[in-house]
């Protein structure tokens, strides 16, 4: 991967500075992480008690607080939208941030998934538990209702906007990778001990760094000049194929015709 496409086009002091820090603090809590489950793991003699809360799994441990944290930021630039610019078509994107606040700290997926496997009688499958599968319709249900005022947002935003979207989507799907997908791996894998931790770290750690990623982004849309004209996802597939790059301006921003 060349980074040069990244530092001539998305590379500022202020967001830089912010992202170093959220990925150093990202760091420094995954591995504290592994630290932590290899020394009891081998039986070092210590009250873990006061250590659990550095373990990225830990509910209402320090590094889901710091990824409330995040989502507050992230609030606070979209709220800067509505006022300083009056970008209201920013509001899906704030909806799904207070979900995902709200969801990550009132626990309501598996709310959710509890109520609905009981009141439907959902049975294991697949490899999946009762309580996974009710999950899964939390976020097949509320993941719709959002991808619609998404997707509404998007038709009605002007190009820049649309293209921000692009990027914002690839940014939010890496996120749900990790905190679907690889969650779902998890649970049907299963395995010992060190496949347990390999896959806690590559969940968890993983949406660490993924939402360290959405934060910066957010910041950059306030601090990059007005004629910046450069996207993420252009770097996938600039200069490669011109007839896809008709195509794709085609479908999303209906501004010139395919060969």
């Amino acid at each position: 991967m060349k980074l040069s496409y990244f530092k001539n086009n998305f590379s500022n002091r202020k967001t830089n500075c912010l992202l170093g820090l959220m990925l150093v603090l990202d760091i420094i809590f995954v591995l504290t992480h592994v630290l932590i489950i290899y020394l009891i793991f081998i039986r070092v003699e210590f009250d873990w008690s006061g250590a659990m809360l550095f373990l990225v799994n830990r509910d209402g441990g320090y590094p889901e607080i710091f990824q409330y944290f995040k989502y507050l930021l992230v609030l606070g630039v979209i709220v800067y939208f509505f006022i300083k610019e009056e970008a209201y078509n920013y509001f899906s994107w704030f909806l799904l941030f207070v979900m995902l606040l709200l969801d990550d700290s009132l626990k309501f997926h598996e709310r959710f998934g509890t109520w609905v496997s009981e009141q439907f009688n959902y049975q294991p499958a697949f490899g999946f538990r009762a309580q996974d599968l009710g999950e899964l319709t939390y976020v097949a249900l509320f993941g719709s209702l959002l991808l619609i005022s998404m997707v509404i947002g998007f038709h009605r935003g002007n190009e820049e906007f649309r293209k921000i979207n692009i990027d914002l989507g690839l940014l939010f799907t890496l996120f749900l990778f990790f905190g679907i997908a690889i969650d779902m791996l998890h649970v049907i894998l299963g395995g010992g001990r060190y496949m347990q931790l390999f896959m806690v770290i590559l969940e968890d750690g993983g949406e660490m760094f993924s939402l360290s990623l959405l934060t910066w982004y957010f910041f950059f849309l306030i601090v990059k000049p007005k004629t910046h004209n450069k996207y993420l996802y252009q770097y996938f597939y600039r200069n490669k194929d011109r007839k896809f790059d008709k195509f794709f301006e085609f479908v999303f921003f209906n501004r010139t015709k395919v060969d």
